[in-house]
């Protein structure tokens, strides 16, 4: 790791928070602090001694590059299915009225078997994965989702008492969440096929908070308040986390959901592994009592977690269950 435990940094504007203290059990209020600083500032953070192995991250990416240099008709016999899992092919993020974004991508979720009874009830997002036929893939991707999604339980915890919650305030709505990791794949900017089009074009995250992996190349952008952006570098042995919309509806926007994109600048072929770590689908998001005051009203009214993903989902991604 390049940061010594207890240091703390920041990259241009964007702070550097170093984890120690929540993965090895130790007193983590100053982090609480710091957290709570950079998610009301920009709604972004770097998160470094994080706890996950370099080598189960190193492995997931080298599964990625694997897999997104096979044909594309070896890689359309895991097209996505209608649990939402496999293969979406360069053209398939498509905001309404904007060009598609230059990327595909290969999702994969909490597997769950069809007999589990959200699966057979069809609830939206809920369902097995499915793999492609790699000896080479299925391992480290699943070993990178259980590590991941062990440390997003940790954040759940900093997010709790950075909010002076009790500890487990989140920790409630993730006993059958929709977490979903997308292998992601962005080829140069000169392959565009339409004029405008780039890697990800400027959005919010839709969930609770985002665990991002990137490749030594970069390419994400950040939006200040001003409504200018700065770049958010790779940081050797970091992640990126943001913030998305349901925690910025649960913080009634005390905590920023904040714009982002990603241009593929360099003439070469760009990896990242964002973790989307979202709730329960049932979970009722509404505004934190202690994010509201006379003098700032809740400012959303309440939703159901997975309603609200399905349909923005629907929206860009043509998504059906």
């Amino acid at each position: 790791m390049p940061f010594k435990n207890g240091s703390s940094r920041t990259c241009g504007e964007i702070p550097i928070l170093d984890m120690s203290p929540l993965v090895d059990g130790s007193n983590i209020q100053e982090l609480a602090k710091e957290l709570r600083s950079a998610c009301k500032d920009i709604g972004f953070f770097y998160a470094v001694n994080h706890g996950v192995s370099n080598t189960v991250i190193t492995n997931a990416f080298e599964a990625s590059r694997r897999f997104f240099d096979q044909p594309l008709e070896w890689r359309m016999q895991v097209h996505k299915d209608r649990f939402h899992r496999g293969y979406l092919p360069l053209g398939t993020t498509k905001y309404p009225g904007k060009p598609a974004d230059l990327k595909d991508s290969f999702d994969i979720g909490v597997d769950l078997p069809l007999t589990h009874p959200d699966v057979e009830g069809g609830l939206p997002l809920h369902g097995p994965n499915q793999w492609p036929a790699a000896e080479w893939f299925k391992e480290p991707a699943e070993l990178y989702f259980s590590a991941v999604k062990s440390f997003g339980f940790k954040l759940l915890l900093l997010f709790a008492k950075s909010l002076e919650l009790e500890d487990d305030f989140f920790l409630r709505h993730y006993d059958n969440p929709t977490i979903l990791m997308r292998m992601l794949h962005y080829p140069p900017q000169s392959e565009a096929r339409e004029e405008g089009s780039i890697g990800a074009l400027a959005h919010t995250d839709y969930g609770v908070i985002t665990v991002l992996a990137q490749d030594p190349l970069g390419g994400l952008e950040l939006e200040r308040q001003d409504g200018s952006w700065i770049k958010a570098p790779y940081i050797p042995g970091t992640f990126v986390v943001n913030i998305g919309d349901l925690m910025g509806r649960w913080t009634n926007d005390v905590y920023r959901s904040n714009k982002h994109q990603v241009i593929n600048r360099l003439g070469v072929e760009r990896f990242s592994i964002p973790f989307f770590f979202n709730p329960n689908h049932r979970s009722v998001i509404e505004c934190i009592p202690t994010c509201k005051t006379l003098e700032r009203p809740a400012r959303y009214p309440p939703v159901v977690a997975g309603e609200y993903i399905a349909n923005k989902i629907r929206a860009n991604q043509g998504f059906k269950g």
